[in-house]
């Protein structure tokens, strides 16, 4: 994004575009953004429209805004719980229970991200592939170590964000049930040895 020249320099303003940022990811998590307009978002937040336009040129910036914002608030956490861990079976196991922890109080972000496919196609990919960089890398990195086995990165971790996602699907949006440890101990147990029987 080059919108840099929107970005507020006071509290206040950091504050207001948080509340256009979280009233929009309301509004387009209900409605979709092609349902959604900049004046239910703002009536909503409780801001002017006039005041939109300090932070934001349109209803695609805020959009965008929204996607990348969420994705790093996201990345943030899986870091910050990850961080201190040094297996990597561990390490999955908490980043897995970080991102439930994530869509049960962020819950739009499974409506969000597939909307970006039909926004712009290229936004989509761009913040899929993102995350999934650093993912991969990690990955690799294990996988030369020896913590695993030897299996292709990038594979691995559609894989992973294939089960995670529909998972998630089913059990935080759906039927909004607790994803608790004894289902990301069977989700891992899974993981580290497949569907062979033992």
């Amino acid at each position: 994004m080059s919108n840099d020249h929107l970005m507020p320099k006071t509290n206040r303003g950091i504050q207001t575009r948080n509340k256009l940022l979280r009233s929009a990811e309301y509004i387009f998590g209900k409605n979709g953004y092609h349902q959604s307009s900049i004046v239910e978002i703002t009536q909503n937040a409780g801001v002017s429209l006039g005041n939109f336009y300090t932070y934001f040129e349109s209803k695609y910036q805020i959009f965008e805004a929204l996607l990348w914002d969420m994705q790093s608030e996201l990345t943030g956490l899986l870091k910050k719980r990850t961080s201190e861990i040094s297996d990597r079976i561990q390490m999955e196991r908490e980043g897995i229970k970080a991102l439930f922890e994530f869509l049960k109080e962020r819950p739009y972000w499974y409506s969000l991200f597939p909307q970006a496919e039909f926004v712009d196609k290229k936004l989509h990919r761009q913040i899929f592939e993102k995350f999934t960089k650093s993912y991969i890398s990690r990955l690799e990195e294990s996988i030369e170590k020896g913590e695993i086995r030897k299996l292709d990165a990038e594979m691995l971790v559609y894989c992973f964000m294939g089960i995670t996602n529909y998972i998630g699907l089913k059990w935080v949006l759906w039927d909004k049930r607790e994803v608790d440890d004894e289902l990301i101990d069977e989700l891992m147990d899974f993981i580290k040895f497949g569907i062979k029987k033992r």
